[in-house]
């Protein structure tokens, strides 16, 4: 059983402040004498759902063709239920009870309920959402060295109010060894998705020498 837990990429998709909106250009036109339609796209790489690499936010740091296959599999995936509201950071001690599923994941996630506004409130999902705080991906690679992949349902594990944090905290992921990717603006409201291990698919939409870029993300299910 698949479900997809990336989002449709649209030009209606929120966005990170700061992030170019996805365009789309016609090239050409049946109606303007043309024998076909087509069309150029232009697309962020930190739009929609999408992973980080280390190439982010470090300077040597590798690439969506160096890191990932075509078909990347991460498993297995589990997911927390970690309730936040608005601006509120995500700390080591909201962390502690769920040790037994971090110490046995090669994926974790967590569900903040921050993607229930997502379509109802695109511009607070965007600015004012639940962030991670930098003392988070020291600890977990403490807890689990094996783990190599943090996602999360916020736009971004950063916030434009704490811009000094918010690349501390991708740094703390991306760039100490090992590195713990990042899949952001994830959609994990589908409830079996804390209930069991899974296996977590992602598809690069471009697969290229790119330090960031949105996927097709899909849970498995046995």
């Amino acid at each position: 059983m698949l479900i997809p837990i990336s989002y449709p990429l649209n030009r209606a998709t929120p966005l990170y402040p700061g992030t170019e909106p996805l365009t789309v250009t016609p090239t050409k036109s049946i109606e303007g004498g043309d024998a076909e339609n087509k069309s150029l796209i232009a697309v962020s790489s930190h739009a929609g759902t999408h992973i980080d690499l280390p190439g982010h936010f470090c300077p040597d740091g590798g690439s969506v063709k160096g890191l990932l296959a075509p078909e990347a599999v991460f498993a297995p995936a589990r997911c927390i239920k970690v309730q936040k509201e608005g601006e509120e950071p995500l700390r080591i001690h909201d962390l502690l009870g769920h040790l037994n599923v971090i110490q046995a994941s090669r994926a974790l996630f967590v569900r903040t309920g921050s993607g229930r506004i997502r379509e109802s409130d695109p511009d607070a999902y965007a600015e004012t959402h639940p962030w991670v705080h930098p003392e988070v991906p020291g600890f977990l690679r403490m807890q689990n060295p094996a783990l190599r992949l943090f996602g999360i349902d916020t736009i971004s594990i950063a916030i434009p109010a704490e811009p000094e944090e918010g690349a501390e905290a991708h740094r703390g992921f991306l760039c100490t060894s090992p590195h713990i990717f990042l899949l952001e603006d994830v959609d994990l409201s589908y409830d079996r998705l804390l209930e069991e291990p899974w296996t977590l698919r992602l598809y690069p939409v471009i697969f290229d020498d790119l330090e960031g870029v949105p996927v097709v993300a899909l849970a498995e299910f046995e």
